[in-house]
């Protein structure tokens, strides 16, 4: 078992262990000493002689080295998907589906010659206009890499101002010192180049600072929708007879077909985040023949 996590260990150096590691980080391995201890695979004092390494300890390596020796493995530092995959995958399903939908009944022209033909054939041109667009977007919004000998722009204060928010995040999860912190930022304020920048932050994760999902914007979106159905069936019981009024009714019966989805997308990604958080897992050693 000691040489299963010996070989654990150096595969977390090779790939990730010099990432500096968090509080939450450090109780999950302290979780995992206090489960050894009861099973009798520590005792007293080797229970509290590696409390005090973990929280010594600054890497995911030196963590890896604490529980080197038990059956518990590092199984990764970050969540295995992107936080906010099923919000991102509702809204290209909204643009893709529901947008053109609604377009093409706003563009439909009324009178009574006005068939379902009419609404198919507009559909018919509305939809891959819509869909060679997003293409075209996506395409767009990647960012080119610059050749060779382009050059490039100088630093902005954007790109520093996103150094010290990834530092004032490190530091509120303990993954840096405050003087840690300091140091860097000052650093940051000093760089030159994007290299520079580059090294303050490479021991820490690389989408330390991005917004996450949380529970709030999942009320929200609950909000929102509750909202524009109760404004739907106001209109429809008042039935007040202005455009005001129309364009209200519009507004809130397309809000009511295109927030829920997007809302449970919110839900599934505040769930996922709470559940897996990003930060380490921990789970069984693998086994002898894995």
């Amino acid at each position: 078992m000691t040489g299963q996590g010996d070989e654990i260990a150096a595969a977390e150096g090779r790939d990730r262990g010099g990432l500096r590691a968090s509080d939450a980080d450090r109780e999950q391995v302290i979780g995992a000493l206090k489960a050894a201890f009861v099973q009798g695979r520590l005792t007293r004092d080797e229970l509290g002689a590696r409390a005090d390494q973990v929280y010594e300890s600054r890497t995911y390596a030196e963590l890896a080295e604490v529980i080197a020796d038990i059956p518990t493995a590092l199984t990764g530092g970050r969540s295995p998907r992107a936080p906010w995959r099923a919000t991102k995958i509702a809204w290209w399903f909204e643009y893709a589906v529901f947008l053109p939908g609604i377009v093409a009944v706003i563009l439909l022209p009324g009178g009574p010659r006005t068939t379902v033909w009419t609404l198919v054939i507009l559909a018919a041109v509305i939809y891959p206009v819509f869909w060679i667009l997003g293409v075209l977007i996506t395409i767009g919004s990647r960012r080119a890499k610059p050749s060779g000998g382009q050059q490039l722009p100088p630093l902005s204060w954007y790109e520093r101002e996103q150094v010290t928010c990834t530092l004032s995040a490190a530091l509120a999860q303990g993954r840096l010192t405050e003087d840690e912190r300091d140091t860097r930022a000052a650093q940051a304020s000093a760089a030159r180049s994007r290299a520079e920048l580059a090294a303050l932050t490479a021991d820490l994760p690389a989408d330390l600072a991005a917004r996450r999902p949380t529970a709030r914007y999942a009320w929200t979106g609950v909000c929102v929708s509750s909202a524009a159905v109760s404004v739907v069936v106001a209109i429809l019981l008042w039935q007040p007879d202005n455009f005001p009024a129309f364009a209200l009714a519009l507004f809130a019966a397309a809000t009511v077909i295109l927030a829920p989805p997007i809302t449970v997308g919110l839900i599934i990604d505040a769930r996922y985040q709470k559940r897996t958080g990003g930060q380490l897992q921990l789970g069984p050693a693998p086994s002898a023949g894995g």
